[in-house]
């Protein structure tokens, strides 16, 4: 076949052999392409490998056949990298980043595995090299566990609803809290596969039902560099099957030992109590309170006796003190208390004379101040004007009139003399004739 150009992603990319030998996979939503681009192809193209699964490029070569598989693949010649990434990882990380967004990955969203699981499901095909490790693998770490397999398919466009669906099953009927004998854990997964075998575990719909799952779910997909998306979401990953066998439950032959040596060390706690107490039981057997009780109370009565002596002639002691003090207390105020008075009643006498001379001083003050203003109220009173000659004019509406000019003839005013009032009529106004200073 002559040359041919082939674009797609790139899949199943390992690193280069002992002889450099690059091998890979280039597929697309429908197919997949095996490629291989050997060391002398690269030496005469001067072309060094720069790309890595997930990245979208264009390689150019020839079509073979692998007679032992029977399968075609390409020779690679040139290799052309293409703009952007490739579309499969292109949605693994948009749902990635998306799920991290949501919280769903967070560490205390993780349910804890119990440490002695008594029920085990498995959510994988029910036949291939993953159950089959599986099985193997919990058969002899604890042959008592009891296994429940949901088969489904973990390849093909149909695969994830399939691995959903199986989940939500377990937990339909042995959910804790729902059931009687509830599902400790789960495990979720297949072997080893190219990236696009194992795509059905990178389906959203796969991750929503893994985290809606109220049974601990261990992902367990593909080998050790494999990763997929319910790896994040589940509550534990698994680098493969076998070893999610292996984390999920310990080996029997551990956990009847560890039982043994708890054992062990019960007994010999146990007897070195035992050994303990009967000590002390003959320890107390030989005392003075067993072999002579009676004694043993005349000494502790006796001791009070010379206790209770003790203290009441200790509180007669401090008793006659406190009087003694009392005495010298009292004689000291009798005789300070004559000098005392005195000095306060010349102190009294002295704050007398000077309380009735300030007394005098602000009565004769404020008389004085009182008579002043009574003074100026007199002479501020209108009234006193008024008894001078005076008269205070007004209008109908009790306006003061102060210029003749403002009124006009016809208007009423109301005269008012020192005792008495008059009403006028205007009958015209004169003009103003009277100086400012007349």
């Amino acid at each position: 076949m002559p040359l041919v150009t082939v674009e797609g992603e790139v899949s199943n990319f390992r690193p280069p052999n002992a002889s450099g030998h690059l091998y890979f996979s280039l597929v697309d939503e429908k197919a997949k392409l095996n490629a291989a681009f050997f060391a002398y192809r690269q030496a005469l193209q001067k072309q060094l490998p720069t790309f890595q699964n997930g990245d979208k490029i264009r390689a150019t070569g020839t079509i073979s056949v692998y007679a032992p598989h029977g399968s075609y693949h390409l020779n690679v010649e040139r290799i052309e990298r293409c703009d952007g990434v490739g579309e499969l990882l292109q949605r693994f990380e948009l749902l990635k980043r998306k799920l991290y967004a949501e919280g769903v990955c967070d560490a205390d969203k993780k349910k804890p595995l119990p440490l002695l699981p008594k029920r085990i499901g498995i959510v994988t095909a029910p036949t291939g090299a993953a159950i089959r490790d599986i099985l193997n693998i919990l058969s002899r770490r604890f042959p008592n566990l009891h296994i429940i397999v949901a088969p489904c398919r973990v390849q093909g466009p149909e695969a994830a609803e399939e691995i959903a669906t199986a989940i939500e099953l377990l937990n339909r009927f042995f959910a804790p809290g729902q059931s009687d004998e509830p599902m400790d854990a789960m495990i979720v997964g297949r072997g080893g596969g190219s990236f696009e075998e194992l795509w059905c575990f990178n389906e959203e719909r796969v991750a929503r039902a893994v985290i809606a799952s109220q049974i601990p779910v261990i992902s367990a997909v593909g080998h050790e560099p494999d990763i997929a998306i319910t790896d994040f979401v589940a509550d534990l990953r698994a680098p493969t099957p076998s070893a999610a066998a292996e984390l999920i439950c310990g080996r029997k032959e551990d956990f009847e030992q560890r039982l043994a040596d708890l054992k062990d060390r019960l007994l010999k706690a146990l007897r070195v109590s035992f050994m303990d107490a009967r000590n002390r039981i003959r320890r107390c057997e030989t005392s003075a309170l067993f072999r002579d009780p009676i004694h043993l109370l005349d000494f502790y009565a006796q001791q009070t006796d010379n206790r209770e002596n003790r203290l009441q002639a200790g509180w007669d002691r401090l008793l006659a003190g406190a009087r003694q003090r009392l005495g010298d207390a009292q004689l000291r105020l009798e005789q300070a208390g004559g000098h005392l008075f005195e000095r306060a009643h010349r102190t009294l006498d002295d704050a007398t004379v000077r309380l009735e001379t300030a007394l005098t001083h602000a009565v004769t003050h404020a008389n004085a101040h009182l008579v002043s203003q009574t003074a100026t109220l007199k002479a501020m009173d209108p009234k006193a004007v008024l008894k001078r000659g005076y008269a205070l004019v007004s209008d109908a509406s009790g306006t003061i009139v102060t210029d003749a000019t403002t009124s006009t003839p016809g208007d009423v005013l109301n005269i008012r003399f020192a005792t008495t009032a008059l009403t006028a009529t205007v009958i015209a106004p004169v003009a103003d004739t009277i100086q400012p200073d007349d």
